[in-house]
């Protein structure tokens, strides 16, 4: 049955150009057997220029530039206008804003909309994907797509696409970029050098107070697919993320790494390498301040020297800064604000010691002019400038250990340095003798067994910027030995292979009788005049050995690319050691986000999609945003 327009008692049409709309748009909304016309009230506003009331249901209004239906609420005595003004500033930009005609003038002419992307257009879905890449790399709220300033500038920007909803992002974009990004990183962990996966893993607490596992994967590639042309061997990619409760025990955790082990890893073949924690380690004690922090607690001048720089450093930020920069011109000093520290971190004390050192001059300034409570004394300068040049060496460890390059090779000999370096530091710096001392203390207790342990041993050996350099000839000759073994265990088969003949290397030609020639007595004696030489691992590993060390500056991963054809099982044994970090904080920084770039909290992203949100976040960026 066909229905009738017919007209609102209440409304009028607003031009002929409206009915001309209205003409075309009938196609469409007769599919829904609902007949609607436009209408012009006296009491509204020009929004129903742009909007016909449907005679089946007058709380429904259809739009006159793209059909769609929308509904002005339930009670037909109380219907507002509010969302068909946000449905033009949302999918039509300025349509709504156009002046109004003079009484008596002619109507003008409608503006010419262009005809709106359909939902697969490559162009509305390439801004669709960059919008939900925006939304997981900045860490939006899925809102963001309903806020009125982006939806004008899309508007203008491209007048033909029309922004989906929230819960299209939440419901499939994401969740589908989640999918895509994953099976990527999966085919990155499978070109691992020799199918070794090492992790860093450890509990990480949001701006919320919510802690999260977090394990994150590290692994070589010399040919990445991704990277064809990187010289950067080391490979990161953040796995997963858990919230887990303040009170959970070690063997929920280790449950569940083992069940992330199994998705990621095992699952496919590979195999999991070395696992670094948040436990104690030198990583963990040069980045949290184990040893440094328990040395400064332990003579009281040093912390006395800490509270007064505090509240120096306190007092200069809430005087005039105006001020502070007219000191630093008249003495050329750097124009830089003093730092403020944080007493359980002793990085964070070291800088404010660093900063104040620096602007020594205005601060003893500023301080006399203002009539600072808190004034330091030559002395205490002196005993800051040793505290400092003390911390020098351990802060410039600490970046060397958080480096994204850093391996475990590097442990064994920081522990050397450092440890020779606090015996010099008696002789350099004065009053500071009991944190010293406190300081070598904690290094023996904290440090001495990583010196032994085989797994920092092996990674030594294999760097060919330290090899054996660092042990005693007792030591060197015991850690060669083991590094045979290792070598043995990786490739028992210390004889050459077969050639293709079928014949044993060494082994004298047959004639077609399948006997042996003239030549076997010979091969006999050949072969028993070998017993007495080395093996093909020993014999790999003094060549290894014999060589010069590289320098420091030189990257042990690219020495191993290029020896892989000469030693290839010596190559995939240094792999195993050399693939994984020294600590837990290069993983850390791959997911942390400062504060001015938004928090983590409920108001800002919904805690069920915050996993995905953060692997994203990290993972795009290390795959080059190619999935």
């Amino acid at each position: 049955m066909q229905h009738l327009c017919r007209r609102h008692p209440e409304a009028t049409l607003a031009s002929a150009e409206t009915s001309s709309r209205l003409t075309d748009l009938s196609t469409m909304v007769t599919k829904n057997h609902q007949a609607v016309f436009p209408v012009n009230s006296k009491k509204t506003s020009k929004l129903w220029n742009h909007f016909s009331v449907c005679s089946a249901d007058p709380t429904k209004v259809v739009c006159l530039h793209c059909g769609r239906t929308i509904s002005r609420g339930k009670k037909p005595t109380n219907l507002g206008t509010s969302c068909l003004l946000r449905h033009l500033q949302r999918f039509h930009g300025g349509a709504w804003a156009a002046p109004p005609s003079p009484p008596g003038a002619p109507a003008p002419p409608a503006p010419r909309y262009p005809r709106k992307f359909y939902d697969s257009h490559p162009v509305a879905k390439k801004i669709t994907s960059l919008i939900a890449e925006m939304i997981a790399l900045d860490l939006q709220p899925y809102s963001l797509v309903d806020n009125v300033g982006f939806n004008r500038l899309l508007a203008y920007l491209k007048p033909q696409y029309s922004l989906p909803p929230p819960a299209y992002f939440s419901r499939r974009a994401i969740p589908g970029m989640y999918e895509d990004v994953k099976h990527v990183i999966m085919a990155h962990l499978q070109e691992a050098e020799s199918g070794v996966v090492h992790f860093t893993s450890g509990i990480w607490m949001s701006s919320q107070t919510r802690e999260y596992l977090t394990l994150t994967a590290h692994w070589v590639t010399f040919e990445p697919s991704a990277r064809p042309h990187c010289e950067d061997h080391h490979c990161s990619a953040l796995l997963d993320v858990s919230q887990v409760d303040c009170d959970c025990s070690g063997g929920s955790i280790q449950e569940q790494q083992e069940c992330w082990w199994e998705a990621w890893v095992t699952s496919s073949g590979l195999q999991v390498g070395i696992t670094v924690t948040d436990n104690p380690s030198i990583g963990k004690m040069l980045n949290e301040g184990r040893a440094p922090a328990e040395a400064i607690k332990s003579q009281r001048m040093v912390q006395n020297l800490l509270r007064t720089a505090r509240k120096i450093c306190e007092r200069v930020q809430r005087s005039p800064k105006a001020k502070l920069a007219e000191l630093q011109r008249e003495y050329g000093l750097p124009p830089h604000h003093l730092l403020q520290d944080v007493p359980s971190k002793w990085s964070t004390s070291f800088h404010m010691l660093e900063r104040l050192l620096q602007q020594k001059r205005a601060v003893n300034a500023l301080s006399v002019e203002c009539d600072f409570r808190e004034l330091l004394s030559c002395d205490q300068w002196e005993v800051m400038q040793s505290v400092c040049h003390a911390l020098t060496p351990f802060a410039a460890a600490s970046r060397e250990m958080s480096a994204h390059v850093s391996t475990l090779s590097q442990v064994i000999p920081m522990i050397h340095i450092l440890s020779r370096r606090v015996e010099t530091l008696f002789q350099e710096t004065t009053g500071i003798d009991a944190m010293l001392r406190a300081l070598r203390e904690a290094m023996v207790s904290r440090l001495s067994a990583s010196l032994h342990d085989p797994r920092y041993v092996l990674a030594t050996l294999l760097d060919p910027r330290y090899k054996a350099s660092l042990f005693s000839e007792e030591e060197a000759e015991q850690y060669k030995q083991g590094l045979i073994r290792e070598l043995e265990t990786l490739d028992p088969t210390s004889e050459p292979a077969p050639v293709p003949n079928g014949c044993e290397p060494g082994s004298p030609p047959r004639d077609c009788a399948g006997e042996e020639g003239l030549w076997a007595l010979m091969a006999k004696l050949k072969k028993s005049e070998r017993g007495g030489r080395p093996k093909v691992p020993e014999a790999v590993v003094l060549a290894y050995l014999e060589e010069e060390v590289l320098d420091h500056s030189c990257d042990p991963l690219a020495y191993w690319s290029l020896e892989r054809a000469a030693w290839p099982g010596l190559s995939a044994l240094a792999v195993r050691f050399l693939g994984c970090p020294p600590s837990i904080v290069p993983s850390e920084r791959l997911f942390s986000t400062p504060p001015e770039n938004g928090s983590f909290g409920q108001s800002r992203l919904l805690i069920e999609h915050f996993e995905k949100h953060i692997f994203l976040k990290v993972n795009l960026p290390l795959i080059c945003l190619q999935y």
